[in-house]
């Protein structure tokens, strides 16, 4: 069999890449006035065939159009860079011109770099990348796969549409196999199971005798504990113990207050713990004398003290491990056995008087153990009037494992560690005359339904006409075939499998029942075949080696359908591809409306706002949450989602990009408002908020998320801050940093402000040429801390090299966000500076209209896409920078309709 399945892997079509024509390339070269600077530092030493190190400087070109001339002029520039040279017998280059020269060949290397990759127009053949996979599974088959499994997309600085990164190995056909066939496995399960219904409730005031059974355990344990300790104090009361007394007391921990209870065993006539009905299978004296101590005891007595413990349960703090009593979360086992599909969860919730604007939020999450809840919500219901919340959620074959299938809700902010956990219950007990925390919100009961499948997805109605069971009559041959082609059809976006193909996969069907699967086993297998062939796999543009070539309507709808749904085309699109309209202008422009109308365009949004605006960075630190405790996970994913919502709101609405610039609306729900400070915004839903015309809000550089990634999570960092600002909003970025930048070891220790250290840099010319652009602009943002809240002073504590704080170390200031851009204007705050960048919008708009042709064709930017980079500009600057003016223009661009 395995041959057999081997040989149908490999042996399918692959395709050849075509080529679209272009612009001619331009020339990189280094400026004849720059050159002058290695001229007199260099060519004494470095010129003829006796050249030092065997490197010339004399018959270096000026033009940079090949790998030799590039390899050269890195050489040069990495040697100025590390200080290598001049060598430090020799004069040394002017501060100013050595920055301005390093300045020149360093943008010029990173020119040089584009033109040697420019692919002139070609797209290289591509397969669907994960996400695209993943949501041409859920099309085809209705089911959510889990593809993290699968290797990354993306390559340095590339989209994950770019073709050149999405390579393929054997390994990657063996891990599609085992994809598609659970896929088919769980579509399988979904359909047998499409008419049950399935719902269940859980009233929490079931918590209230747990609590008050704990509460009666501790009573009794106390006073079996305190009994204990009277006898062995007797014990230790008895002269002939006083020699055991004076060797434990010489021990290592002999003045520690529990030492002589702990080591029972070395006193005679002292009673073993186990006697009182302490037994561990650790050290029981350890659990009789926690007992003695019921540490949580007042604040489970508080509990019960509660007004509405009869009908419902209060949130509380941490206090016992969950295994103990888990009051902190109101916890719901999905039963055993329900089958895969879409549910509602609903609970019933109010927020007590004790629920200040930070304490209103619930948290919603599946396994109590992880730190990430699903979603966060906004409690606005009161005791007197609770509300209901409810949230759809997918139960997938991953839900088969008992955590899996636990629900939680618990209060924001209060479990996202232990650390975290431990600080909100020590803070309530302080707030609250050392009993714990008050309790801020109340859930009446949470329950989960199962909602009916409505409709068939196409790939699963394909095969109506075959039993998807195993008690069922064997299928025909001719009702196989039949069923392969339409399964095909629908996964290979509407091209036909050849008779040839057809005949195959029968034949795989009957080989995996001879080897004794069962029918339904069988029929997966085969499927899960069509799911790793290269037509489902790849992108079906084939390409004529000869010369470029117009998509055909089929090829045109899928381009168009996975660049704004990541997806393939629905029937409506398909219909108009095999009518032959979609090439008309005005049909084109009325499917992109309908595509940028349809939910399914939220995937256009999430991956093209990631990638393009390098929100990575948000993924790879966390943050200090003792310095910055209201930033906690929950809105951490709020304040990233912002970026998103707003993005998506301009899609929606065709707004301008210089609302990312400045704006005087921010898009917000009620966990940002409350965390911006802004009032009267409550809810879940993310919605358009005016803000007053001081406010450091609106416009990307107003969001908390942007902020976190110029930080590492505790501090801020002006100079990421800066480069980021340069890169995605100026469309100026720096060059990358020289391999050794040089360590400011004199400054280790001393208390200084973060720009006087980080202004030090300045004073070597291999950074000067680079941070005389970016540190003003790092520093005009300082009035956000590390997570995007507005301040006016900062303090920096210094350490020693122990990582201790040094005596007379801190040093705390008032921020001075005024600056200047190198080369050009002023700007006296924050504010301003916004201003100032906004003013660049046209560079903005460039930016964003590159980074979306790459996107949409799928292959880097080039010297040559230059004309189509002015034509998309020119359309969308006529729109005043409308977000779908741009999307149109590259839509209806040769290169998009070409292969």
């Amino acid at each position: 069999m395995k041959p057999l399945l081997t040989t149908y892997l490999f042996a399918a079509l692959f395709f050849g890449s075509g080529s679209v024509s272009a612009t001619e390339l331009p020339i990189v070269a280094i400026e004849q006035n720059q050159f002058t600077i290695l001229e007199k530092h260099c060519t004494d030493c470095h010129s003829g065939t006796d050249a030092e190190a065997g490197f010339r400087v004399d018959n270096l070109s000026l033009t940079i159009d090949d790998k030799l001339s590039a390899t050269r002029w890195q050489k040069v520039l990495n040697a100025l860079n590390s200080g290598e040279m001049p060598p430090e017998e020799e004069p040394a280059i002017d501060k100013a011109e050595k920055a301005n020269f390093l300045e020149h060949l360093a943008n010029k290397m990173v020119d040089a770099r584009r033109l040697l990759a420019d692919q002139k127009g070609e797209i290289t053949m591509r397969r669907l990348n994960r996400r695209e996979y993943r949501n041409t599974l859920r099309e085809l088959l209705g089911v959510q796969a889990n593809v993290s499994e699968l290797p990354g997309d993306t390559g340095t600085g590339a989209f994950d549409t770019v073709g050149s990164n999405l390579y393929m190995s054997s390994t990657q056909f063996e891990q599609y196999i085992a994809l598609g066939r659970e896929s088919l496995n769980e579509a399988f399960d979904r359909q047998a199971a499409a008419g049950v219904e399935k719902k269940t409730r859980f009233e929490t005031e079931e918590i209230t005798p747990k609590v008050a059974k704990f509460i009666e355990y501790q009573v009794d344990a106390k006073a079996r504990a305190e009994n204990w300790i009277k006898e062995v104090d007797k014990a230790v009361a008895d002269p002939a113990n006083a020699a055991a007394i004076e060797e434990i007391r010489a021990g290592p921990l002999g003045k520690h207050r529990d030492i002589l209870y702990r080591n029972w065993k070395k006193l005679k006539g002292a009673p073993a713990p186990e006697t009182f009905g302490f037994q561990t299978e650790e050290d029981n004296a350890d659990k009789a004398l926690a007992a003695s101590r019921p540490f949580h005891l007042p604040y489970h007595r508080y509990y019960m003290e509660q007004p509405a413990i009869a009908t419902g349960a209060y949130l509380a703090a941490s206090s016992e491990h969950p295994s103990v009593l888990d009051n902190a979360t109101i916890n719901m086992l999905v039963p055993w056995g329900w089958p895969v599909g879409d549910y509602v969860v609903r609970f019933r919730i109010a927020a007590t008087e004790h629920a200040t604007p930070d304490r209103r939020f619930i948290e919603f999450g599946i396994n109590p153990r992880l730190q990430q809840a699903i979603s966060v919500h906004e409690v606005t219901g009161t005791m007197d009037e609770p509300q209901v919340i409810e949230i759809p959620l997918k139960f997938t074959r991953a839900n088969a494992e008992r955590a899996n299938r636990s629900l939680y809700l618990r209060e924001k902010g209060t479990r996202d560690d232990w650390e975290q956990a431990t600080r909100v219950a020590r803070e309530g007990r302080d707030e609250n005359n050392g009993i714990g925390r008050k309790f801020a919100l109340w859930v009446d009961w949470m329950e989960i339904e199962r909602v009916p499948n409505v409709e068939q997805p196409p790939g699963v109605a394909a095969l109506n006409q075959l039993p998807l069971d195993d008690k069922s009559p064997e299928p025909k041959d001719a009702d196989l075939r039949a069923a392969f082609q339409q399964f095909a059809v629908e996964a290979f976006r509407g091209d036909e499998p050849t008779p040839a193909y057809l005949d195959q996969l029968v034949e795989i069907y009957h080989s995996y029942r001879q080897l004794g699967q069962k029918p339904s086993d069988s029929l997966k297998d085969t499927l899960a075949i069509v799911l790793a062939s290269p037509m489902f796999l790849y992108h079906s543009e084939p390409s004529d080696p000869n010369q470029p070539r117009q998509l055909t309507d089929r090829e045109l709808a899928n381009r168009l359908s996975y660049f704004l749904w990541g997806s393939p085309p629905d029937r409506p699109l398909q219909d108009l591809a095999d009518a032959g309209e979609l090439q008309d202008r005005q049909v084109l422009d009325q499917q992109v409306t309908r595509l940028l109308n349809d939910p399914r365009a939220d995937d256009f949004v999430d991956a093209f706002t990631y990638q393009w605006l390098g929100l990575e960075r948000l993924d790879f630190f966390q943050v200090n949450k003792n310095h910055h405790p209201r930033f906690d996970n929950s809105t951490r994913m709020d304040a990233c989602r912002e970026i998103y919502e707003t993005v998506g709101r301009l899609l929606k609405n065709d707004g301008s990009l210089n609302e990312l610039l400045e704006s005087d609306q921010i898009v917000i729900n009620g966990v940002l408002a409350n965390y911006y400070g802004i009032d009267g915004v409550h809810g879940d839903f993310y919605r358009p908020v005016t803000v007053p015309a001081d406010s450091p809000r609106g416009g990307l550089l107003g969001m908390a998320a942007v902020h976190l990634m110029g930080s590492n999570g505790d501090t801020s960092n002006p100079i990421e801050r800066g480069v980021w600002v340069l890169r995605k909003l100026l469309h100026d970025p720096p060059p990358p940093a020289p391999a050794n930048v040089p360590q400011l070891a004199r400054l280790s220790g001393k208390p200084l402000t973060t720009e006087q250290r980080l202004t030090a840099h300045q004073e070597e010319p291999q950074c000067a040429s680079c941070h005389r652009k970016i540190d003003p602009i790092g520093f005009g943002l300082e009035n956000f801390d590390a997570v995007g809240i507005w301040r006016t002073e900062d303090s920096y504590q210094a350490l020693d090299d122990n990582g201790k704080p040094v005596a007379d170390g801190k040093v705390t200031w008032t921020i001075n966000p005024a600056g200047k851009l190198h080369k050009g204007p002023t700007f006296e705050n924050y504010l301003q500076l916004r201003s100032v960048i906004a003013a660049q919008n046209d560079a903005f708009a460039r930016g964003f209209t590159e980074a979306l042709i790459q996107y949409a064709l799928g292959r880097p930017i080039g010297f040559t896409d230059a004309t189509l980079i002015e034509d998309v500009m020119k359309q969308g600057k006529r729109k005043d920078y409308a977000i779908r003016s741009f999307v149109r223009a590259v839509v209806h661009s040769t290169e998009f309709h070409t292969k």
